[in-house]
C-alpha cells in the first residue's frame, strides 16, 4: 500500500516490483474459494468491481486469511485455530468491509434451490496428489467425493477419510459442504489445453491418476 516503502520510509521493494506482483499473471479455475485470477503470490480479488489482493494459508487446525484494499488503504488479517474457519471468515470480513470502505464482499457459492442438470460421468475416478487421494464416485443417485489423506497426513488424522455428496452447480461444477459448516465449497472439473485433466478442491489441483503427461 506504501510501494515498497517501510513505515520509517525505507524502500524495500521497487515500486516496478510492487506494482507487478498484483498484476494478472493466470486466471484460476475456482473462482469461489479464493479469488478470480493470480499475480505474483498475491491472490486477486474483484469484489463488486473494487480491485483487492490477498492470501490464505492453512495447516494441521490452524488457518489464515488476508485481504488488502489499496484503494482505501485497508488491510485485514485473520489467524485462526479453531474449527469451521471460514464460515467465520465469511461473517467477519463482509461486516467488516462494507461498514468501514463500503465494499460488498463477493457472495459465497451456495447450490441453487433446484439442483442443476449434470452428467458426473466424464468425472468419475481417482485424482491423486502428494498427500491427498481424490476419488469422485456415483454414489445410490447422488455423486460422492470421497477425500484420503495420504503420507505424514495420513498418520496423524483422526480419521483420513471424509465423504462429500455433491450438489450439481452447472457443467463441470459442483458444491460440497463438511459437517456443520454453513460455506458450501466447490469442486470444478477442467482440462488442460494439452488434454490433462484435473479437479480444483480447496484450493489445490489434483491431476486425473493414470494419465500420460502430452507434450506441447
Amino acid at each position: 500500500m506504501t510501494g515498497g516503502r517501510a513505515p520509517d520510509g525505507a524502500r524495500v521493494l521497487s515500486a516496478d516490483s510492487v506494482a507487478a506482483m498484483a498484476e494478472f499473471q493466470t486466471d484460476v479455475p475456482d473462482k469461489y474459494v479464493l479469488g478470480d485470477s493470480w499475480g505474483l503470490g498475491w491472490t486477486r480479488f474483484d469484489w463488486g468491481g473494487h480491485e483487492l489482493i490477498g492470501h490464505d494459508g492453512n495447516t494441521i487446525g490452524q488457518a489464515a486469511y488476508l485481504r488488502v484494499l489499496p484503494e482505501a488503504g485497508l488491510a485485514v488479517v485473520l489467524l485462526t485455530n479453531g474449527g469451521h474457519a471460514r464460515d467465520l471468515y465469511q461473517d467477519l470480513y463482509r461486516e467488516i468491509f462494507a461498514e468501514i470502505a463500503q465494499v460488498e464482499m463477493a457472495a459465497p457459492v451456495e447450490p441453487p434451490a433446484r439442483p442443476a442438470a449434470a452428467d458426473v460421468t466424464p468425472y468419475l475416478g481417482a485424482y491423486e496428489r502428494a498427500g491427498m487421494r481424490i476419488e469422485v464416485l456415483a454414489g445410490g443417485g447422488v455423486p460422492v467425493l470421497r477425500t484420503t489423506d495420504a503420507g505424514p497426513l495420513a498418520r496423524i488424522a483422526a480419521d483420513p477419510v471424509a465423504e462429500y455428496p455433491m450438489t450439481a452447480l452447472g457443467p463441470g461444477v459442483y458444491a460440497v459442504r463438511e459437517p456443520g459448516t454453513l460455506t458450501w465449497l466447490p469442486v470444478t472439473f477442467y482440462e488442460l489445453p494439452s488434454g490433462e485433466k484435473y479437479v480444483h478442491f480447496a484450493a489445490r489441483a489434483t491431476p486425473k491418476a493414470g494419465q500420460e503427461p502430452h507434450g506441447g
